[in-house]
């Protein structure tokens, strides 16, 4: 005769949640048969009852006719003294189903435990995709999967940051080690650490971990690769064939759900690298402009300032790299922004706090995207430029240029660090008379007996010292890594050769002045 713990013939049957009568929860008896009524019941079954017949009578003779447990099926509890119940087993089961029904279930899963599985499995694919269908987000599938498997679930994306969870009630209080040990790319199956290769394969792992958990573990694909990881975690030994059914079915939809979730991102930013489009070049009229900017969600009235990336590089990433990089930044601070994709820039533009005059949320923005790409892209140089803040639409195309004027120079002095436009100071002036001859004229006068001598550099590069330590010549020396009498050396030299006199205040501005023309000049050539 077949038999089955009350735990499988439950957990592999029903989505329902039981809840119990009785005060003993004995899940792993095991159960021989289904009976529904007590006249037939044998010792051994398990008595299927409406609740209109659960009484303290009945109660005794399932007792005394050793029936394993009893499970009362109907859209309502019973009322009925639990002190009546002890020793044995009494379940409530709400579901709408009629006692045929659910006679019929167990008993296919009695009988029949591949079978009761098949049908299972078809089950929690009509759920799920019922679920899908009606625009579930992944959070509230991780709930779902959670409902049907009561275990663990964690749904990592592409780089192993968690988009939903869901911890049973037995791993709460260690579910921050699991989601930690988990989000570990060594603890990856390297199986699945290829994504093109994970996504070639159907593959169900799975892996046992530190600690007495396991999991099992599915890619989630999206045109044949691997976009993320959905893990159903146990106790070890726990995890079962059911189990196994939910991260397959679970992934499947996961996949539904983060490509649903990407068109709509692609398409908002499509819309919004128009509109900015639209606005830059002026092919909007205020009122539509305006209109444009509430329908995509954005604050009209609020204050925006722009930002320009670019990779400043011979073999450099691609630019849709640059775009996640900001993008998950971008998440990670909560915040607004619209952005661009435009040649080999990023632009985008992100609104800040009107009161302040320095615009910290952008600048923390960049450097928050320049720290990222220097711990994914060491040996690359990323460069950007920040306009100033633009108080309404009108003045975003201001901010705009400002911020690429400000990238252009960033790249030309090798700026490693996000560059602001009104911290180039004097080279916001240089750059606007860059291409007047008489910006060299003033460049060879000043400078120019000192190019003729200074072959290596080495008088340009003491006065560029010299000024950044503000003619303090110990500073100067320790920065050179020269000796102090060597330094004034070259000062006398400098002075000889070029007739500069530093002590005067208007010689010394100019050579300043002339010392950033020349980098300026030297940079972009």
């Amino acid at each position: 005769m077949p038999s089955a713990t009350l735990k499988d013939l439950l957990h592999d049957t029903f989505a329902e949640k039981v809840h119990w009568i009785s005060k003993q929860s004995a899940l792993n008896i095991e159960i021989d048969w289904i009976a529904t009524n007590i006249k037939e019941s044998r010792p051994g079954d398990l008595l299927l009852i409406p609740g209109s017949e659960l009484d303290t009578a009945l109660v005794k003779k399932a007792r005394k006719q050793a029936v394993k447990a009893i499970l009362v099926v109907g859209p309502k509890q019973p009322d009925i003294d639990t002190s009546t119940t002890a020793d044995l087993p009494i379940m409530h089961m709400q579901t709408g189903e009629d006692l045929r029904a659910v006679e019929q279930k167990l008993m296919l899963a009695l009988t029949s435990k591949q079978s009761a599985m098949l049908e299972r499995e078809r089950q929690i694919h009509e759920q799920l995709t019922n679920l899908a269908a009606g625009g579930i987000q992944v959070e509230e599938l991780a709930y779902s999967l959670h409902e049907i498997s009561r275990r663990g679930i964690i749904i990592h994306n592409k780089r192993l940051k968690i988009t939903a969870e869901f911890p049973s009630a037995d791993m709460q209080p260690i579910w921050s080690d699991i989601t930690a040990q988990l989000s570990m790319l060594e603890n990856l199956p390297v199986s699945l650490r290829d994504r093109k290769q994970a996504g070639q394969q159907s593959m169900v792992l799975h892996q046992d971990l530190s600690g007495g958990i396991s999991r099992i573990i599915v890619p989630i694909i999206v045109g044949g690769v691997a976009r993320g990881y959905l893990s159903v975690v146990g106790m070890e030994g726990t995890l079962d064939n059911l189990d196994q059914v939910v991260a397959i079915e679970g992934a499947l939809i996961s996949a539904v759900v983060m490509s649903r979730a990407k068109a709509i991102r692609e398409t908002e930013k499509r819309l919004q690298s128009d509109l900015l489009t639209a606005l830059l070049q002026e092919d909007l009229s205020p009122r539509d402009a305006g209109m444009w900017v509430e329908a995509m969600g954005l604050d009209q009235s609020g204050t925006h300032v722009a930002l320009q990336f670019a990779w400043d590089s011979p073999s450099p990433p691609s630019r849709r790299r640059l775009e996640t990089l900001i993008n998950g930044e971008v998440i990670r601070m909560g915040i607004k922004i619209s952005l661009n994709p435009t040649g080999e820039k990023v632009i985008c533009f992100c609104q800040v706090t009107t009161e302040d005059r320095r615009p910290a949320l952008a600048l923390e923005l960049a450097q928050k995207v320049f720290e990222q790409a220097k711990v994914e892209f060491p040996d690359i140089k990323l460069r950007c430029g920040v306009g100033t803040p633009a108080t309404d639409l009108n003045n975003w195309r201001i901010s705009f240029r400002e911020a690429g004027q400000a990238l252009e120079m960033a790249c030309r002095l090798d700026e490693t660090k996000p560059l602001y436009y009104p911290d180039l100071s004097v080279y916001r002036l240089l750059m606007l008379l860059e291409y007047n001859p008489e910006l060299k004229n003033f460049l060879e006068d000043v400078l120019g007996p000192l190019f003729s001598h200074d072959v290596n550099s080495q008088f340009i590069e003491t006065l560029e010292a010299y000024f950044e330590h503000k003619g303090n010549l110990s500073q100067t020396a320790d920065a050179l890594y020269i000796h102090r009498n060597t330094l004034s050396y070259r000062l006398e030299r400098i002075a000889d050769i070029s007739g500069l006199n530093l002590n005067n205040p208007d010689i010394a501005f100019a050579v300043q002045l002339a010392l950033r023309i020349h980098r300026m000049m030297k940079a972009k050539d």
